[in-house]
This record gives C-alpha cells, structure tokens and sequence, in this order.
C-alpha cells in the first residue's frame, strides 16, 4: 500500500462524509436551538463547507453524541380542570 491512500478492504462501511469539527457544529446547532429540523442543519453544514450532507447524517451523528431525535412537547397534557378531576 501506498502512503497517503487508504485501503478500503477491511472495511465493512465507507469513511464518514462529515469531519470531527462539522460533528461538533452539528451538536452545537442542536443543543442551542432544540426545534431546529435536521433538514436545516444539513443545509446550514452544506452552505459551510460545500459538500452535500443528508438530514439521516445529521440524525445519525446526533444519535452517536447521546441526542435523541424526539420531538418537542407542544402543550400541557392536563389542564387545571383535568388536575381537579384527577385529585
């Protein structure tokens, strides 16, 4: 083998599309604003660095940092009325 290739039998998966530091800014994006779509961090990654990253890669490094993928809560499950009846 040559230096400066890589050798791609012993692998089972091809090289990751995305480097450490866009992992991190992937993370940032997420922890700063945690309504933000992976659509738009994968297109915010694209305009950065100007290669095409899909919204599952985004999901998918976000998964690997311990982020899940749930969606927000969008309002109270009980009401004060239904508390009262609760009780």
């Amino acid at each position: 083998m040559q230096e400066g290739t890589t050798d791609r039998r012993g692998r089972s998966h091809p090289p990751q599309c995305t480097t450490s530091r866009e992992d991190r800014q992937i993370v940032r994006m997420a922890d700063s604003d945690h309504s933000v779509p992976s659509r738009t961090i994968a297109q915010h990654i694209e305009s950065v660095t100007h290669h095409s990253v899909i919204a599952r890669t985004i999901r998918r490094r976000l998964q690997q940092s311990g982020l899940s993928a749930r969606r927000l809560l969008l309002g109270l499950l009980l009401t004060q009325n239904h508390r009262r009846l609760h009780r």
